[in-house]
């Protein structure tokens, strides 16, 4: 069987010029993934890791037209692409664009399906078309709900945490968001309940639970601070979870590889507030956690891509904490 290359492409490490700076809290993390990816795939038989030898061009030139940059050369060394990066400005569906234009193997999910994730607005609606319990969510200049109780301010395309705030009532959240004149924000009436995330395995409107993790969430000065995971810190005895997993990826078909998805467990069931079709801060301890290679899990859905539907590896589970540091 031929070996198969796979490019790394995390453009922060390469050195990139990114849309908006990158906080400091989110490098740290994007360094904690891509060092736990290498580590899998370092240990799969019959892969060969490529990566970029210098900094590499910026996001918006990931079709590898610059023939000369490192990017294009990696690229062109490669049978398949693993891009890193955020699905907010645009730059992991830029990132996933070039790739296919390059006519390399795509580690990840379809542009069309990371230009749903990055919307706030476009998630809740494609989510509660397709039937999946999904957090309200409007633009500032649509009629809101009259009842009362806080209100969650966040980017329309931002990634996990990253400017989102809490106010104590909906007049407040809105008198936030116009003085300041800020556009690309949206509303979401907060939510009470227990922040968890799914690690998931998806292809063709299928999805494998990997882990059912724990999220840690610290509020300072009304904003929300992501403190990391405990993978697989939740249990689903009822399958609810397993359910939600399925539901989410039928929603978005074109969901490929490994995916995240954020949700508040409600005393009525699990509601989503974010999906992330790329690698979260779980997979940093997946590995750990569930006995078993995920970035191999992934790699097998080229050969078989039934194995989406087929159960999650076995053994015992054990509870694995992944700690980004403070903000």
């Amino acid at each position: 069987m031929a070996r198969m290359k796979v490019f790394v492409f995390d453009p922060v490490a390469a050195g990139a010029t990114l849309p908006r700076p990158l906080p400091r809290a989110l490098r740290r993390q994007g360094e904690m993934l891509r060092q736990a990816l290498l580590n899998d795939l370092g240990a799969l038989s019959g892969i060969d890791v490529v990566m970029a030898a210098s900094p590499g061009p910026s996001a918006g030139a990931a079709s590898g037209v610059d023939g000369g940059s490192p990017f294009a050369a990696a690229i062109q060394a490669a049978d398949a692409v693993w891009p890193l990066a955020s699905e907010s400005a645009g730059v992991l569906e830029q990132l996933s664009r070039g790739i296919l234009h390059d006519k390399r193997i795509l580690l990840g999910s379809a542009p069309g399906a990371v230009e749903v994730a990055a919307s706030k607005l476009k998630l809740a609606r494609v989510l509660a078309e397709g039937g999946v319990a999904v957090a309200a969510t409007y633009s500032p200049h649509a009629p809101l709900p009259q009842d009362g109780g806080p209100w969650v301010v966040k980017p329309d395309d931002g990634a996990g945490c990253l400017d989102t705030r809490l106010f104590s009532d909906r007049a407040a959240a809105l008198a936030w968001i116009r003085a300041r004149a800020a556009d690309g924000y949206v509303l979401q009436p907060f939510v009470s309940g227990k922040l968890g995330s799914l690690s998931l395995i998806c292809c063709d409107g299928l999805a494998r639970l990997l882990a059912c993790n724990q999220e840690r969430v610290a509020m300072r000065d009304n904003r929300f601070h992501y403190l990391g995971s405990v993978v697989n810190g939740l249990a689903d005895g009822d399958g609810a979870l397993a359910r939600l997993a399925q539901q989410v990826a039928a929603a978005i078909p074109s969901l490929w590889g490994y995916v995240g998805v954020d949700f508040v467990l409600t005393a009525s069931g699990a509601m989503v507030l974010d999906v992330n079709p790329r690698l979260t801060a779980a997979y940093a301890g997946l590995h750990a956690s569930i006995g078993c290679n995920p970035a191999g899990l992934v790699l097998d859905l080229l050969d078989n891509p039934a194995k989406a539907a087929s159960a999650a590896p076995g053994g015992m589970r054990r509870a694995v904490s992944v700690d980004v540091g403070s903000p």
